[in-house]
């Protein structure tokens, strides 16, 4: 359908410039021309899926459903607001945006699963550098093209997508801490117990980045134009996330604060009187000299 549209219109004008004018201003044919652009859209993504995932488990890929539901909810939300931008070019970033989440979701959920699969082979790990390296790349490049359409044109709709990529991207700087902390854990020949507290902080810092981005573009959006209604949602659930690691902070200080003057080490006689198996990790427990 599709070649015959194109053909109809070089028939009709009979030149290449005027039948691409036909076609834009023909709403039939930006019609079918649309369908295939996303029919070509999730083809391209699963070509990519499966040179860089394969495929997919299935709690992957409920987490992509559920994903996203609410990315197209907060889209089309956020479409109240530039409405006067609305069209082909809006449609065209927003399925860029709309893949370039599903892969960056997909790799979280992989690094996630890190933990559960000890024993990785070469491939996936050159995978997911692959697939990181380049997710980091668009997620810079998208933002710096959104921040300097804004600056040369003024407010449009690329404050919204330069937002999104802005999250995007300290989304998948933590995805790509954390693959290195499983890895390091990995290949470590003993249990890395510090590795919990170092993804502790990780998270800490980007929630904290990510409210921070949403307070600014929150702040932005209701000074030039209006209320924006799509991130009252993420912004309530990153302030709290937030807030929450903040006081399980606070409190793993105060009971860790005179940890060995409360609790002070086992002699050698209070041992010989147990079996020295520990409660909590089932080893052997050993007095310690000096």
């Amino acid at each position: 359908m599709t070649a015959a549209v194109v053909a109809n219109a070089y028939i009709q004008r009979g030149q290449f410039f005027t039948a691409a004018i036909h076609i834009t201003r023909s709403s039939g044919s930006l019609l079918v021309l649309l369908n295939m652009a996303f029919f070509l859209t999730i083809v391209l993504g699963k070509a990519l899926q499966r040179i860089f995932f394969g495929q997919l488990r299935a709690l992957e890929v409920e987490h992509l459903y559920e994903r996203s539901w609410f990315a197209v909810t907060e889209t089309c939300l956020a479409m109240t607001i530039f409405k006067d931008d609305f069209d082909v070019k809006f449609i065209t970033f927003f399925a860029a945006l709309l893949l370039v989440k599903i892969f960056h979701w997909i790799a979280q959920d992989r690094v996630d699963f890190m933990e559960q699969s000890p024993n990785l082979s070469l491939k996936f790990h050159l995978r997911m550098a692959s697939v990181m390296s380049l997710l980091a790349f668009v997620d810079m490049c998208m933002l710096a093209y959104s921040i300097n359409y804004t600056i040369t044109r003024g407010g449009s709709m690329m404050i919204v997508f330069g937002f999104e990529y802005t999250i995007l991207l300290v989304l998948i700087m933590t995805t790509s801490a954390k693959y290195i902390f499983h890895t390091i854990d990995l290949r470590s020949e003993t249990p890395w117990e510090n590795k919990s507290m170092y993804i502790f902080y990780l998270d800490l810092i980007a929630d904290l980045l990510k409210l921070i981005t949403y307070v600014m573009f929150f702040s932005i959006v209701v000074h030039f134009y209006r209320l924006p209604l799509h991130i009252i949602r993420d912004l309530y659930m990153t302030l709290r996330s937030f807030l929450q690691r903040c006081r399980d902070l606070i409190q793993y200080r105060r009971a860790t604060a005179n940890m060995n003057e409360r609790y002070p080490d086992a002699t050698v006689e209070e041992l010989a009187a147990t079996d020295r198996i520990c409660i909590i990790c089932r080893e052997e427990m050993e007095a310690v000299h000096g």
